[in-house]
């Protein structure tokens, strides 16, 4: 089942490395609109890789709607407190969110959120450096 959610991310990366083929051979260009990039192509490159992005996200949708037909419905599903202390297990969750340079973190606990914002705060920089070089 896990193996199955690899393919939109996998449509997706491919979509972003021919936009990117595309902005490294002149088909396509990247300009900042305030704090946002924005892309825009003539070539097959370009018309490629947003048809691939766009492709994924139906693929990842679609694969999570019909993800719930994959999972046995049993009593242990539904009422996981009635597993032995050394079978459950605790779900941690976090992410960040990039509105223009700015990263946003959170998470279910500090250490999670703190590694969260770090991460934001890497990829804010790298993004902002390739701008500012592609500028």
């Amino acid at each position: 089942m896990r193996t199955r959610m690899w393919l939109p991310v996998s449509i997706f990366l491919a979509g972003v490395a021919l936009i990117a083929l595309a902005v490294a051979t002149g088909k396509a260009e990247v300009s900042l609109v305030v704090v946002f990039p924005v892309f825009t192509g003539t070539g097959g490159l370009f018309l490629l890789g947003i048809l691939l992005i766009i492709l994924s996200f139906f693929v990842g949708f679609g694969l999570l709607a019909t993800a719930s037909e994959d999972y046995d419905v049993t009593s242990e599903t539904i009422a996981p407190q009635n597993l032995p202390q050394q079978q459950q297990r605790s779900t941690k969750y976090g992410g960040f969110l990039l509105i223009g340079p700015i990263p946003i973190a959170f998470g279910s606990d500090k250490k999670l959120a703190t590694i969260m914002l770090i991460i934001g705060i890497v990829l804010a920089v790298v993004l902002v450096g390739a701008l500012i070089a592609f500028a």
